[in-house]
């Protein structure tokens, strides 16, 4: 068969071919088979000659198509112009199969046959690259991380779809790292500027950097960004790539833990400082009581005289630094404020009339803007008195090194319809931004030590913050228009305090009988004597004892109508005398009544409730002893 063909004058042409090349009739068997053929599919050419071609190179599950191919173009007339190229599979000589492309072509001899061409190139390199290439791409679309890639010498881009979500932005409109870095946020910028230089300089090998860019619809988002460079041989970048993942709920959730790590830190330091304050405080209470006690008999002795506005003055001192003890004891017990309702504009009126001469004699001007017809607020007055002070003395302490006119401004107004302000701002040199969350925490201050009024120990804002937080409300420090300090107070509106506060019940004790008899029993001789003195001048013939086995010998012998107590003493305490009484005389525990600083410990706290009996809690006024003498005797 193969002599009825005159092809030798081609095999030359066939032999040069890198391709392979069978020729076949038209009824499929082969006729030639070059040797490009012989070694991509591992048959020798004497061996297939004359075989069907559909045997010899196509794999099994595609030969019916094969056949049908080729009945098709058997029952169909000549024709040469129809070339036809597609991608198929091959099979070599062991079986295996392999990706071609295949091309055919219909040939008419001189002497009329018909022969067919079939020209094939093994494509299973491009294959696998096109399988790459898909992997790739694939990759690439579920990726959570952008890609990226810049030309640098040509100034085109490539960006992945991931990467222009990312960034808000098409490759197109970012060619160039330049074009990147003006989308790049101002206090990022020169950092990635500088990293960058070094990458293209060669002094790093890549970049891993977070920084915050904005969108093209002016969101602002964070980034984490990986890129390093391709180089020619002299060194030269070509291309940088690498890729971009958004990072902003990261950061956003590493935020939201710095602040709680941060709020937890400070709960545990104010708690550490309640402590601290509260045992402070509590060694206060015995000298305080007597500061407090005598100031307020002065005043009550010294009335119509030359000395009341003085003796007025001292009450006022004492029954702050009263107030200031108990607000620490509060804090360190947790109790919540005692609150009413109260106007703010009051408070302020308060604190500048104690405050009046320090701040006249510092040539500080007070400057007051409150809002008309302000409702009352539901909070703790003495606590909100405490604040105020704080922040109206630190304005003050800031002023000092400043040149006239030195000013303060107090604001006080409604604000979103659930909040009223309370806002105390300076002319002074102002707070860092970059201090102003911290100075809030306690014993950190801007103020240096032993240096007179400007120096503090960075207790002020700490406590101040404490109670703005126990009554629902915030402090916050900022800024003024001409860069002083501006702290904003906001505490909640109540609809229990919508009405204007009113005025306190009147703070008169009750007239005692007198004839009656007290045993006052305390180690502490000012505060026996203290309490004698109140007692005494209310009628009573008052009997003192240094301890509680002192007392308990004389109570065998001796009836008294009230017993007057502390609770801490040497030998036998309040406690044990107490234990004794219910023992040995239950009666008389009904007249007794404690006196103590120490509420705070919980041994105290259990055995004051457990007794049920009243106690004075040091420090107190000559009032409050009346009053729960009175109530004591009344059986209250």
């Amino acid at each position: 068969m193969q002599t009825s063909y005159d092809i030798e004058h081609l095999r030359p042409l066939l032999s040069a071919s890198l391709d392979g090349v069978i020729l076949t009739d038209v009824q499929g068997s082969i006729i030639e088979f070059n040797p490009a053929a012989e070694l991509m599919f591992g048959h020798e050419r004497k061996a297939v000659l004359g075989r069907p071609v559909g045997a010899v190179v196509v794999p099994k599950h595609l030969r019916p198509h094969h056949e049908r191919a080729m009945v098709r173009r058997l029952s169909a007339p000549a024709d040469t112009q129809n070339r036809q190229r597609f991608e198929t599979e091959g099979m070599r000589a062991d079986g295996s199969t392999f990706p071609v492309e295949l091309t055919v072509t219909e040939i008419v001899l001189p002497d009329g046959n018909r022969i067919l061409v079939a020209y094939l190139r093994d494509i299973t390199a491009r294959m696998q690259l096109r399988l790459s290439e898909e992997r790739y791409r694939l990759a690439i679309r579920g990726a959570n991380d952008g890609i990226f890639e810049w030309d640098v010498e040509h100034g085109t881009a490539f960006y992945s779809e991931r990467l222009e979500e990312i960034v808000g932005r098409k490759a197109k409109d970012l060619p160039t790292i330049d074009a990147w870095h003006a989308n790049v946020h101002e206090d990022d910028l020169e950092a990635l500027k500088e990293e960058t230089r070094k990458l293209l300089r060669g002094e790093i090998d890549r970049i891993i950097m977070e920084y915050r860019i904005r969108r093209s619809d002016g969101v602002e988002r964070w980034i984490q960004v990986t890129a390093a460079t391709v180089r020619d041989s002299d060194g030269r970048v070509l291309r940088v790539g690498g890729s971009i993942g958004d990072i902003t709920e990261r950061k956003q959730a590493d935020s939201e833990i710095q602040r709680q790590r941060e709020a937890l830190y400070q709960s545990e330091k104010l708690s550490a400082l309640g402590s601290l304050l509260a045992g402070v405080a509590h060694e206060l209470n015995n000298p305080l009581s007597i500061v407090v006690g005598q100031a307020q008999m002065l005043k009550d002795s010294a009335a119509d005289t030359p000395f009341a506005e003085r003796a007025d003055k001292i009450e006022t001192a004492a029954a702050r630094c009263a107030r200031i003890a108990r607000t620490f004891l509060a804090m360190a017990r947790q109790r919540k404020p005692a609150r009413r309702p109260v106007q703010l504009e009051r408070i302020v009126e308060d604190v500048l009339g104690l405050l009046d001469y320090n701040l006249r004699s510092s040539g500080v001007i007070v400057e007051r803007l409150f809002a008309a017809a302000l409702p009352a607020v539901h909070a703790d007055p003495d606590q909100i008195n405490q604040v105020l002070s704080n922040l109206i003395v630190n304005a003050q302490q800031a002023l000092a090194s400043r040149p006239a006119p030195r000013r303060v401004l107090i604001e006080i107004a409604v604000a979103d319809k659930q909040w009223i302000e309370l806002r105390v701002s300076d002319n002074g040199p102002g707070i860092p931004s970059h201090l102003r969350r911290r100075v809030f925490e306690p014993f950190f201050t801007t103020k240096p030590a032993g240096q007179g009024p400007g120096s503090g120990t960075g207790i002020g804002l700490a406590v101040s913050h404490g109670i703005a937080t126990a009554h629902g409300g915030t402090l916050d420090a900022g800024e003024t228009a001409d860069g002083g300090a501006c702290f904003t107070l906001r505490l909640p509106l109540d609809a229990t305090a919508a009405q204007p506060a009113t005025t306190r019940a009147s703070t008169v004790a009750p007239a005692l009988v007198p004839g009656l008899t007290a045993l006052v029993v305390d180690d502490e001789d000012g505060v026996a004597d203290l309490l004698a003195e109140i007692l005494t001048a209310s009628g009573f013939d008052v009997t003192l004892a240094e301890d509680g086995q002192t007392a308990l010998n004389r109570l065998h012998s001796e009836s008294f109508s009230v017993i007057l107590t502390d609770l801490r003493m040497p030998g036998l305490d309040g406690p044990s005398l107490f234990a004794r009484l219910r023992s040995e005389k239950p009666r008389l525990t009904e007249r007794i009544i404690f006196v103590t600083g120490d509420t705070l410990s919980p041994d105290v706290a259990d055995f004051l409730r457990d007794s049920g009996r009243p106690c004075l809690e040091k420090p107190f006024a000559p009032d409050d002893v009346r009053r729960t003498v009175a109530a004591v005797l009344a059986g209250g």
